[in-house]
């Protein structure tokens, strides 16, 4: 086998879209597993919805979606990311620092608007503000080098040294990258263009739109839990499994971060192909990661692109931001849902 190259970092590409959904119908899709995922005894038929970039349906939310140079994997750095959402995130608390006769005034031009932030990271390890610094040990482990393939939108083989990052968000080490999609909401939780949130009300949102989301296009259904954060899926039997990650800060009530959702990411196999082998994320003992892949058993359907993807989930999180009523779904805790 060839010995692979490794991944340097790269600029990013922007792509700022207006997102339609069509009138379709769902198809449901029987599914093979894939080499890089196990045969899942959970498997079910997919549920997914197409959708094409056209003109806008989205109101007040700008949707960005980042993209790195390299056509095969369009993967970001980390850090890319993080500094474009601080230079928006900047332009918020700027603007929050005018008096009203200065906003009214005209020159300092208009508020700005609630944008999203979606893309898939080169391989990063994150910890928490107030994790404890890691060992020599711990982060060689992190750091030894880690395989990724995929198969869209074309073959994808590399090699990548990951990075390790604290960030200011709460809780313990976890994981960005190849297979995962990232969405960072850039907002003011108290502006008047839609109803206020509040810190748990904001997370809780993100939540239930990643529930919405998880269910309408692929037939899984997840619950919440107050002293878990994330989205978790519906079992009834053996271990939890998280699906996706939350991790909020905000500032003078303008947010930064947001939620990361498995999409074909590798949850088996051993610390060379599987981040998650490497460490127990967020430091949940005897519960697992998934993905949607490894829940509908294997792989996801021809088709399947990130920044579509994430268009349908700004879709229906704008509906949330509009709508108090649509901020909520499902069950809250567990226990109502037969665990």
């Amino acid at each position: 086998m060839s010995r692979m190259a490794l991944m340097s970092p790269r600029s990013a590409t922007i792509s700022t879209h207006a997102v339609t959904l069509n009138s379709v119908n769902l198809v449901s899709r029987a599914v093979r597993p894939r080499s890089i995922f196990d045969a899942a005894p959970f498997a079910r038929p997919i549920l997914f919805r197409k959708w094409s970039h056209s003109r806008s349906l989205l109101r007040i939310l700008e949707y960005v979606h980042l993209t790195g140079q390299d056509h095969r994997a369009r993967l970001i750095p980390y850090t890319r990311a993080e500094d474009l959402q601080e230079q928006h995130r900047g332009r918020f608390l700027s603007w929050k620092a005018l008096s009203e006769e200065q906003k009214t005034s005209g020159e300092h031009g208009e508020a700005p608007k609630p944008r999203l932030l979606s893309f898939e990271a080169e391989p990063t390890f994150t910890l928490g503000r107030r994790q404890d610094d890691l060992t020599a040990e711990q982060a060689a482990r992190l750091k030894s080098p880690l395989r990724v393939s995929h198969t869209r939108p074309t073959q994808f083989a590399q090699s990548f040294i990951p990075q390790v990052r604290r960030t200011n968000r709460g809780g313990l080490t976890t994981y960005h990258g190849p297979g995962q999609l990232v969405l960072w909401p850039v907002l003011d939780m108290h502006s008047c263009l839609y109803p206020k949130y509040g810190v748990a009300s904001y997370a809780h949102h993100l939540e239930t739109t990643t529930q919405r989301f998880l269910s309408e296009n692929f037939g899984i259904e997840t619950y919440i839990a107050r002293d878990e954060p994330g989205v978790w899926v519906s079992i009834k039997t053996g271990r939890p499994r998280k699906i996706a990650a939350l991790g909020v800060h905000h500032r003078r009530y303008v947010t930064a971060l947001g939620i990361a959702i498995n999409l074909d990411i590798p949850v088996t196999g051993d610390e060379s192909v599987n981040p998650w082998a490497r460490f127990v994320p967020c430091g949940l003992d005897g519960k697992l990661v998934t993905s949607v892949a490894a829940e509908v058993g294997g792989h996801l359907p021809h088709g399947f692109d990130f920044e579509d993807l994430a268009g349908r989930w700004a879709a229906l999180f704008e509906e949330g931001m509009l709508d108090v009523e649509k901020r909520r779904w499902g069950s809250t805790e567990a226990q109502d849902l037969g665990r």
